[in-house]
């Protein structure tokens, strides 16, 4: 009986570890393959929160919450709208949004500056 449970609660941690979420490090992401780092970037700021410049010729900068689901970062705009990317290391790739407007195509990578 006693070697059942271990051999459950061994089980158990090993599910446990393989289904925990990426994290994703604070600081600012830029797009790559741009003339200039000021062009698209993505703040990850302590406590959840985040900045989003879509594009350096619109005004409009999406900010709020964000939440980590998995491998995908999920930054949550206040009228139920959302901008997805992958986690990868120290890179996130675009892949999708519920938002009008297209300003980004999907694999679009921003990586952490200065790390």
């Amino acid at each position: 009986m006693r070697k059942k449970i271990v051999l459950l609660l061994i089980l158990l941690i090993f599910t446990l570890t393989a289904c925990s979420s990426s994290s994703i490090k604070t600081g600012r992401y830029v797009m790559e393959n741009t003339e200039t780092e000021e062009w698209s970037w993505i703040d990850i700021k302590d406590g959840n929160i985040y900045e989003f410049n879509r594009a350096g010729n619109v005004s409009y900068r999406p900010s709020g919450k964000y939440t980590v689901e998995g491998d995908r970062l999920i930054l949550n705009v206040g009228d139920n709208s959302s901008y997805t990317f992958i986690i990868e290391g120290n890179s996130l790739i675009f892949e999708s949004t519920t938002t009008n407007g297209n300003f980004i195509k999907k694999g679009t990578v921003y990586t952490l500056k200065g790390k």
